[in-house]
């Protein structure tokens, strides 16, 4: 008999300053989602135009994996 389980997967979200810019990256493992969000957030702010530079924060959200 199958089992009706409720997989999750992690989304990586990725925010210029506090603006979203990217979350088509999924992750069936935490582990792997947050070594990319920790390696990201750890990065120097960015040029943004205008002398102004902007801070990238990502973090791993979970959802209901897609079928």
């Amino acid at each position: 008999p199958r089992h009706s389980s409720l997989m999750i997967e992690f989304v990586l979200s990725v925010y210029m300053g506090a603006n979203l810019i990217d979350k088509t990256q999924r992750f069936i493992d935490l582990d792997r989602c947050l070594y990319f969000a920790e390696r990201l957030s750890h990065q120097r702010p960015v040029p943004a135009g205008d002398g102004k530079r902007l801070k990238i924060t990502a973090v791993c959200k979970p959802q209901p994996k897609r079928k």
